[in-house]
């Protein structure tokens, strides 16, 4: 039996709370919908029609009235001219979208997942509070734009639950490790002065090479859109099928190279405000829009450093100095903290320690501010020739001024997740059985 057009099923659901912080990840693609107030309807669908099936996902009707609202929303979200060359236009990825919304919710059945429809509720008046409106006026113009309350609800209803989905099956299984993310905190100081740009990005996946056209042809009516005004970032929302699609698309600051090669090569080439033509990878098809660039700078990083120093004498000959150098080595195999760096500087007999706190990295002779600034804190330096003498340093607190650890961890999480939650998606689309019927 062919089920109607929405998922809501009877069976029992887990609902998954979401705090603040989640909610704004989970739902930043409802914060912005910048509506076109024309003050005049979309045309309406014939009755004929709402009555036929334009796909059937696992023997659940997606209907030619569903496509159509969704179309009329897409157009009005987007700021589109409403003309049958534009519905036409998007229709096919509209389609799109909405047999990956049916699969999604499907799966989240089977996974007795939900959000619930207070939730929704919140969501709704977000959107209206953003558009300078109440809840009541807001859905009006949707209305007066013949587009039926539920639609927009239904692809709340579809995000936020996919978004749980995702959470709930993947997120255990990503771990990023504190050598992952000092990697990233050393690539970004060694890249200080590069450029940065700040990009948005719309992704449409290929699943099998059956689609590579298809997907280029949807991307490349995209890009006409964009070119004639339409709105990027709710496009993103309403197509893209990468992570970023909640947020509008937007990756934030990146830095050159941060990107694939053959997104970075595109990207170098366009100015500000420029879209991208569409970009074909192993996974897809990429739309990129450079907002800005700046030359990149971190900060001045502030650092409490600990000298172990070793005397050479003035007098000394060379053979004295290389024994004393040599001491100095003995010694920093030993140190692994700078409490220790006390201790084993009485005991390898040096004259002494002194500290250094509270001194930024610019403040520092440079070859000292080049050694300490990727030393590992708590580790010691090689010996290092100073004012007659041999010196150990070590790091004993370093703030990383605008390197935010806390950012990266987030950034590599979503990066993986994002990659698989796309795999698991395609799972489902090559596993589901889907009759487009237009």
């Amino acid at each position: 039996m062919v089920r109607g057009s929405s998922v809501r099923g009877t069976a029992r659901r887990r609902h998954f709370g979401l705090n603040a912080t989640m909610y704004r990840l989970l739902s930043g693609f409802l914060l912005a919908l910048p509506l076109v107030l024309s003050g005049q309807p979309l045309p309406t669908a014939s009755a004929q029609d709402t009555l036929r099936a334009a796909a059937v996902v696992n023997d659940e009707v997606i209907s030619m009235l569903d496509l159509a609202m969704r179309t009329r929303l897409a157009i009005l979200s987007g700021g589109l001219e409403d003309a049958p060359e534009v519905r036409q236009r998007l229709r096919p990825q509209v389609l799109r979208t909405l047999v990956d919304e049916r699969l999604q919710m499907q799966e989240a059945v089977r996974l007795d997942i939900s959000v619930t429809e207070s939730q929704i509720d919140e969501a709704v008046l977000r959107i209206a509070q953003q558009n300078r409106m109440d809840r009541q006026a807001f859905m009006g113009v949707l209305q007066q734009n013949g587009i039926l309350p539920t639609v927009l609800r239904d692809q709340i209803r579809a995000g936020l639950t996919w978004q749980l989905v995702i959470n709930a099956r993947l997120r255990p299984g990503i771990d990023v490790t504190d050598e992952e993310v000092d990697a990233v905190v050393e690539r970004i100081r060694a890249e200080s002065g590069g450029l940065e740009f700040r990009v948005s990005e719309i992704f449409l996946a290929v699943d099998n090479v059956l689609q590579e056209d298809e997907v280029a042809a949807t991307a490349q009516r995209l890009v006409d859109q964009l070119r004639d005004g339409a709105n990027f970032s709710a496009l993103a929302r309403q197509f893209s099928q990468s992570a970023t699609a909640s947020v509008g698309g937007d990756l934030g600051w990146i830095r050159d190279g941060q990107l694939a090669e053959e997104l970075s090569q595109v990207l170098k080439a366009l100015r500000p405000g420029q879209i991208s033509r569409p970009i074909q990878t192993f996974g897809g098809v990429y739309l990129l829009l450079l907002k800005d660039q700046r030359q990149r700078s971190i900060g001045d990083p502030l650092i409490n450093l600990k000298q172990v120093i070793f005397p050479l004498p003035p007098d000394a000959t060379q053979e004295q100095q290389r024994a004393i150098v040599a001491r100095a080595e003995t010694a920093r195999a030993q140190i692994n903290s700078c409490p220790v760096a006390d201790q084993v500087s009485q005991q390898f007999g040096a004259a002494g320690t002194r500290d250094l706190d509270g001194r930024r990295l610019s403040e520092l002779p440079v070859e000292m501010g080049n050694l300490v600034s990727t030393l590992p804190i708590g580790q010691p330096s090689e010996p290092l020739r100073m004012g007659g003498a041999a010196v150990l340093l070590v790091v004993c607190a370093r703030d990383e001024g605008d390197v935010d650890r806390e950012a990266i961890l987030n950034s590599l999480i979503n990066e993986r997740l994002s990659l698989q939650a796309r795999r698991y998606l395609r799972d489902l689309r090559r596993a589901a059985n889907v009759d487009l019927r237009v």
